[in-house]
């Protein structure tokens, strides 16, 4: 029936709106999809597992509901349902139809997950097919009279206006909506096989079904491409000649792809019923035909092929996934500052330094760095000498070439036990590319000289921690990157740690000093998955291959999953390889399938045991996916800190206010990234956390609270002031959704929102600052004030203090600088300092207010 076919397209194009493919999940339009998806396919199976085996999967798939993420939980969830209104006596027939539905849809679903994400890891890897299907792409063309050739991965076609050089991907000829269609259809002819009622008819027509499904999808492809050239060239001519060209949308346009998978469906249709009818025998010949005896499979044969379908998907999974952190080093590292002129370590970000380049270095990080390892930096050619006592060497974009004794010496330091870390750029910028593959050819990868953009926002490259995270970013929550490159694995064998999706990339622009390229619509760009994080063993050491330099700058530093992953990174590095370990890995997985194999033949005659064994699996799965991470954290954990060090919280729970991403300062009212970035500059490290995580630390930081604040929240607060922790509270009058009182009335404190005071801001031992739009504090001990009314104080209750500020709104980014390079004068110099002053008396004591006790209003630039 044709509505099976359409439920298949709707199945294989909701992954691309289900994942992060080429644009942010959409799980309401996934969720329709999937329901109309399933609606079409009721009543697809004739019939369903036996009753016995329906019962013991459903309570398989029940902790795979809890334990999958989404978009992956739906499947559980469809075979639970599909099973159930299969086992439930209903008085009609209509439930039992759409059981068989969801069923189909949960079985068809998960083949097409682990498909999807075997496209995703292969098209991040390398997006060109091979060059022997590339050439097909120019008979399409010279069929649709397009003027086009084909050199290496590169299609070109010519247009009155310029030359489209598109790429020759596996996203254009085999795009990942019909590679899920294919995969779809596929499964589902098997299972629609499976179901006959009748044993005769249940698999003599199942291979030519296949062949003819394959043929009808290898028959679309060429015209799929041939629609999207026609289309593609259509908008190009219809272009004013004026106007940007603005036509790849087209590409990675998800409702497109979805709309294209129409084709198919009708083809798959057409050929699969005819190849079924062309094969059907009349019922008398049934009736003389040989009849099989059915097989009798024992209980303990039965149970044996589920807990091998178990053990298979367990082996599996730490095969791909697990990882030997090994043994911890004493965590010398060397930062190589010979090489490299570009984010130097040694001039820190203080309260004296301002401009750009203040904030454009890694001396934050060198210092963070410092209080957890002994660092040191590297400013002579790198030798054996040199690397003898080091433990992690890291080489950050490299500003001139390695020579061929330093990269000799740095490959035996990796294979004798150490860590190496590669710092990328975008395009190759200063040579870095180039200089870093000196080293990383020899681990058979290289840095590209791209440069990655976000498909949906250009500047905003969001990173979602993959299923089963790598140690090194075991402990980092989701992160946004500026704007990398991306690196080719080749065949280097090392673990993809990090990849992108929803991504574009372009190549660089050497027009341009710094090789960045204009952000326009180039049909050269690669688009879909890229690969950003490499990590790889050799020998007895580690070598990690980073893509992103600006990220661990000053002024991102602190951002969320930034620092994190810059001490994950240190960490895997600072670990040796056991000795013995081998390709552990690889025998795990070529296990699995071995027992993937017995299972099966175990379970050769059990007619409805592959719903059982499907289940095993999918539990086996999702409690070694958790297991694995739980174990990494454990065998892996957080560095102690070997140096003090200060750490204040910015709490999240309570507060909307816009805070930077990606480092970008917008300058607004609302805005208070400034403020944040500067704790940096008197020594201090900044982090922010939302729910109870936010209450550690020396001082949680509260800006402009406006949002509800939980009761266990609150409860929490208490505690964690009682016994010795400090919150810094800013309100202002602007703040007129305040939460602030929320928080303050259980220490006797609150701030009255009826006034809005403005003039001199006066405080013992602070500069004397203009204020507006301030309102009062009541309770505690007054240590500022306006016009005689308290607009600052101070409260301790048990170990701990809160503190609270009416004037906040002097420190929003738009009364503080607007960009984070701003210089100050003499007058918003004394709204720093009053932010200096108050940090520090709020972590060291009332006595580093005083004047002796800060450095003196000397201002120094770039320059």
């Amino acid at each position: 029936m044709i509505r099976f076919w359409l439920g298949l397209a709707l199945l294989g194009g909701s992954w691309l709106f289900g994942l992060k493919f080429y644009h942010e999940a959409d799980y309401v339009t996934w969720s329709i999809l999937v329901a109309a998806g399933t609606l079409l396919l009721s009543g697809s199976l004739q019939r369903l597992p036996a009753p016995f085996e329906s019962a013991v999967a459903i309570l398989l798939f029940i902790p795979v509901a809890y334990l999958a993420p989404a978009p992956y939980r739906a499947i559980p969830i469809l075979l639970i349902v599909g099973m159930t209104l299969n086992l439930a006596p209903f008085p009609v027939r209509w439930p039992a139809l759409l059981g068989s539905g969801a069923v189909a849809a949960g079985l068809i679903l998960l083949c097409q997950a682990l498909g999807i994400l075997l496209y995703e890891a292969g098209t991040a890897r390398s997006h060109e097919v091979p060059s022997l299907m590339a050439k097909v792409l120019q008979p399409i063309a010279s069929a649709l009279d397009i003027d086009a050739a084909v050199v290496g991965s590169t299609f070109t076609m010519s247009s009155m206006r310029k030359t489209h050089p598109l790429g020759a991907t596996w996203e254009f000829l085999f795009d990942p909506a019909t590679y899920c269609f294919f995969i779809g259809g596929i499964v589902f002819l098997i299972l629609r096989s499976w179901s006959r009622e009748h044993v005769h008819q249940r698999w003599r027509s199942l291979r030519p079904q296949i062949g003819l499904f394959v043929l009808a999808v290898v028959l679309w492809l060429p015209i799929r491409v041939g629609l999207h050239l026609a289309l593609y060239m259509h908008r190009v001519l219809r272009t004013d000649f004026d106007s940007p060209l603005m036509v790849m949308g087209q590409f990675w346009s998800n409702w497109f792809q979805l709309a294209l998978l129409l084709g198919p469906a009708l083809i798959g249709w057409r050929i699969a019923g005819l190849a079924a009818s062309s094969l059907e025998l009349p019922n008398e010949v049934f009736m003389n035909l040989y009849v099989p005896p059915m097989i009798s499979i024992s209980l303990l044969r039965r149970a044996g092929a589920v807990a091998l379908a178990a053990l298979a998907a367990a082996l599996i999974t730490g095969g791909l996934y697990w990882d030997f952190v090994g043994t911890r080093k004493p965590g010398r590292i060397l930062v190589d500052e010979f090489h490299s002129k570009w984010e130097p370590t040694e001039r820190p970000m203080d309260t004296s330094w301002y401009g750009h380049l203040s904030g454009y270095n890694y001396a934050t990080m060198y210092d963070y760095w410092s209080r957890f390892y002994d660092v040191g930096r590297l400013k002579i050619p790198i030798t054996d000498a040199t690397l003898k006592d080091c433990d992690v060497l890291v080489c950050k974009v490299p500003t001139s070439a390695y020579s061929e004794p330093e990269v000799q010496v740095i490959q035996k330091f990796v294979d004798s036990g150490g860590g190496l870390l590669l710092v990328g750029e975008h395009t190759d910028v200063f040579g870095t590319g180039s200089h870093l593959n000196e080293i990383a050819r020899r681990y058979k990868f290289e840095f590209r000289s791209d440069c990655l953009f976000g498909i949906d926002s250009v500047f905003e490259e969001h990173f979602d921690l993959p299923l089963v995270p790598h140690p090194i970013l075991q402990r980092m929550p989701d992160m946004d990157f500026a704007v990398s490159c991306s690196i080719d694995p080749q065949n280097s064998g090392g673990f993809v740690v990090m990849r992108g999706t929803a991504l574009k990339n372009m190549p660089a622009d050497y027009h341009a000093s710094n090789f960045y390229p204009q952000v326009e619509d180039r049909p050269e760009s690669r688009y879909g998955a890229f690969v950003q994080l490499l990590a790889l063993r050799s020998g007895q050491g580690r070598v990690a291959a980073f893509t992103d330099s600006t990220i661990w700058s000053n002024f991102a530093y602190f951002e969320p999953g930034k620092s994190e992953l810059s001490i994950g990174l240190m960490e895997w590095l600072n670990h040796r390889n056991d000795p013995g370990r081998g390709n552990l890995n690889f025998w795990m997985v070529v296990f699995g399938f071995l027992a993937a194999l017995a299972s099966a033949a175990l379970a050769f005659g059990w007619d409805s045991g592959w719903i059982v064994m499907c289940g095993a699996a999918l539990l086996a799965w999702s409690v070694s996916a958790n297991g694995i991470a739980a174990a990494h954290r454990k065998m892996m954990p957080s560095p102690k800190a070997i140096r003090p060090l200060v750490r204040i919280t910015v709490d999240r729970t309570t507060s909307e206010v816009i805070l930077p991403k990606g480092g970008f300062i917008a300058g607004k009212a609302e805005g208070f990234g400034i403020f944040e970035r500067w704790i940096q500059r008197v020594g201090y490290f900044t982090c922010r956390r939302s729910g109870l995580e936010a209450l550690q630390g020396d001082l949680v930081l509260y800006l402009h609270p406006s949002l509800p604040v939980p009761q266990d929240y609150r409860e929490a607060l208490i505690k964690y002031v009682e016994n010795g922790g400090r919150i810094l509270v800013i309100d202002s009058a602007e703040n007129t959704k305040s939460s602030a009182n929320t928080i303050l009335r259980a220490f006797n404190m609150s701030v009255n929102h009826q006034t809005n005071l403005s003039g001199d801001l006066i405080a013992a031992g602070y500069p004397t600052i203009q204020a507006a739009g301030v309102c009062e504090v009541v309770g505690g001990e007054a240590f500022a004030n306006i016009n005689g009314r308290a607009v600052g104080a101070t409260v301790k209750q048990g170990k701990g203090s809160v503190t609270v500020i009416g004037f906040g709104v002097r420190f929003n980014d738009l009364n503080m600088g607007v960009t984070g390079d701003a210089v100050p004068d003499e007058r918003l110099r004394e709204v720093y300092e009053t932010e200096f002053r108050l940090l520090r008396s709020l972590v060291e004591g009332p006595s580093a207010t005083q004047p002796g006790n800060t450095k003196p209003l000397k201002i120094e630039t770039d320059q």
